[in-house]
């Protein structure tokens, strides 16, 4: 199957994480459990997503790093990869997010074979506190779904307002992207640097 991703993406991170991301984009060891598409480097066709990503990272950050974007290139894809797209939300999507978000153990996945990369809308903020609930009350996958595409006014809300989200789930991708840059947060304003060209990143 062919895939055609955007040229550039964008995660967001913290300042202090920037110079490791510079050595290595993709470092499973730290992929995190518990996400909507499980393990894997999460980015983001939107820098105003990865904005909102950053600034939240910077909140629960206890160094008092500030929001930083990082902008991914991705230049070339590898053979014979089987993306997972999902195009909108759906009842496949819930189900796939329901079942990952409720791994919580590092190294253990509810897919047979988890896909290199996965494509599709975000959950909203709440998923983590109604994935909590659902397993308190034993509901099922459809509630789950009806529950993370409403609003909180009770409106049916489209995969537009969701947001989007690529998910690298492999290391195989990781010579085919380079960090070309990042935006700090200063305060009052976001400024961008560029990485170097021999991939290490300047700090300022």
């Amino acid at each position: 199957m062919d895939i055609t991703t955007p040229q550039l993406l964008y995660h967001g991170t913290t300042s202090d994480t920037v110079q490791s991301f510079g050595q290595k984009l993709l470092n499973s060891p730290y992929w995190k459990p518990g996400k909507d598409f499980g393990e894997g480097f999460y980015t983001t066709i939107s820098i105003a997503q990865a904005r909102k990503w950053s600034h939240k990272a910077a909140k629960e950050s206890w160094n008092g790093s500030k929001p930083c974007v990082l902008v991914v290139e991705l230049a070339s894809v590898p053979e014979k990869v089987e993306p997972l797209l999902f195009l909108s939300d759906s009842p496949a999507w819930a189900s796939f997010i329901y079942a990952h978000r409720r791994a919580n153990v590092k190294g253990e996945d509810p897919c047979t074979i988890h896909p290199d990369i996965i494509i599709g809308p975000m959950a909203d903020n709440d998923t983590g506190k109604i994935v909590h609930k659902a397993v308190q009350l034993y509901k099922d996958e459809q509630w789950f779904y009806e529950q993370i595409t409403v609003s909180r006014k009770g409106r049916k809300m489209d995969s537009l307002r969701l947001g989007n989200q690529v998910v690298f789930c492999s290391e195989r991708w990781e010579s085919h992207v380079k960090l070309v840059g990042y935006h700090i947060y200063t305060g009052s304003r976001w400024t961008y640097h560029e990485s170097e060209g021999t991939g290490e990143v300047k700090l300022v």
